[in-house]
C-alpha cells in the first residue's frame, strides 16, 4: 500500500484539463511519474508513487487523452503537446525542477523532456521502454473509433491476450477503473487518436519537436539516466540488451523480477532501483 495519502486535482493546459495524483511532501527532488499506453491512466502508479514520496512530492497524472484527462479537441498528442502538459502540472505544485519517470510508450516522453527542458530535468528514469524510434512523436492517425467491450470480463479477456498484458488483465477493480458504460457496452478510457502528432483545426501551431529521432535526445542527455527493465519482459530481449548497453554506455541499467508491468508484479524491486539512484 502506499505510504502517504494521495492528494488530487486538475490544472488546465493548452486545450485540455488534465487529471493528477500528488503524494508527499516538499523536500528532496520531486519526481513526476508518467504511465504508458495499456496502463491507461495514474491508477497503476498509486502505490509506487506513495511509496516514492517518503522524502518529496511525487506526481502521477492522467495524460491528455487518458482516464479522467480530456480528450484533446484538436487531437493533439505531439510531443510538443506533452512537454507543455508537463510543465503546466510542475508549474502547478510549484516545482522547478523534477526527475522525469516514464514507462513503456511514456519512456519517450520522459527522453524528451530531459534532452529539451535540461533546466528542469535534474535526473532521468526510463522504466521498461522501447529505446528506439522516433524521438518527437507520431504522423497522423485519426478518425480512429473507441475501444469498445461488451462487458468487464470481456475486456479483461482481451488484454490478457496481450504479450506480457497489463495489470488491467488480472485485477477486475482496475479493469472498471479503466473503462466506462456507454450506450452498446463499455468503453476504454482513452482516445483512440492517442498517437496523432498532427494537431487539427484552423490556427492549430506546428508541432517542433516532432522530426528528434530518440537517439539525438539521448545523445544530447547530459544528466545521470537510470533504465530499469523486468528480467522476463518482452521489450528487452538479449540483443536489444546488447545493442542499448553499446549505444549508450553511461545509462545506468537496474533489472527488476518483472514482466512488462514493473509497478504491479514487482514494485518494491522498482522502488529500491529508483532510491538508489536517486
Amino acid at each position: 500500500m502506499a505510504d502517504t495519502e494521495q492528494r488530487t486535482g486538475t490544472v488546465k493546459s493548452g486545450d485540455v484539463t488534465l487529471f493528477y495524483r500528488a503524494f508527499g511532501a516538499a523536500g528532496a527532488t520531486p519526481i513526476m511519474i508518467l504511465h504508458g499506453a495499456n496502463y491507461f491512466d495514474s491508477v497503476d502508479w498509486i502505490d509506487v508513487a506513495g511509496r516514492l514520496a517518503a522524502d518529496r512530492e511525487v506526481v502521477t497524472f492522467d495524460r491528455r487523452g487518458f482516464g479522467e484527462s480530456d480528450w484533446s479537441p484538436s487531437k493533439d498528442y505531439s510531443a510538443d503537446a506533452l512537454m507543455e502538459d508537463m510543465q503546466a502540472v510542475a508549474a502547478h505544485l510549484g516545482w522547478t525542477k523534477f526527475i522525469p519517470m516514464g514507462h513503456s510508450m511514456a519512456g519517450g516522453p520522459a527522453i524528451c523532456f530531459a534532452a529539451n527542458f535540461p533546466e528542469i530535468a535534474e535526473k532521468l528514469i526510463i522504466v521498461d521502454s522501447n529505446m528506439s524510434g522516433e524521438g518527437g512523436g507520431g504522423g497522423e492517425s485519426i478518425g480512429n473509433p473507441p475501444t469498445m467491450f461488451d462487458g468487464i470480463d470481456a475486456a479483461m479477456a482481451r488484454f490478457a491476450k496481450l504479450g506480457n498484458p497489463p495489470r488491467f488483465a488480472r485485477d477486475r477493480a482496475r479493469a472498471e477503473a479503466g473503462l466506462k458504460k456507454v450506450e452498446g457496452g463499455y468503453m476504454l478510457k482513452r482516445d483512440p487518436d492517442f498517437r496523432n502528432g498532427v494537431p487539427q483545426g484552423d490556427g492549430i501551431r506546428t508541432p517542433v519537436l516532432q522530426d528528434q529521432t530518440r537517439d539525438q535526445q539521448l545523445n544530447r542527455i547530459a544528466q545521470p539516466i537510470l533504465l530499469v527493465r523486468g528480467s522476463r519482459s518482452d521489450r528487452y530481449p538479449p540483443k536489444e540488451v546488447e545493442r542499448v548497453t553499446a549505444a549508450y554506455p553511461r545509462i545506468q541499467w537496474a533489472v527488476v523480477e518483472s514482466e512488462h508491468d514493473v509497478a504491479d508484479q514487482d514494485p518494491a524491486g522498482l522502488i529500491a532501483a529508483v532510491r538508489a539512484f536517486i
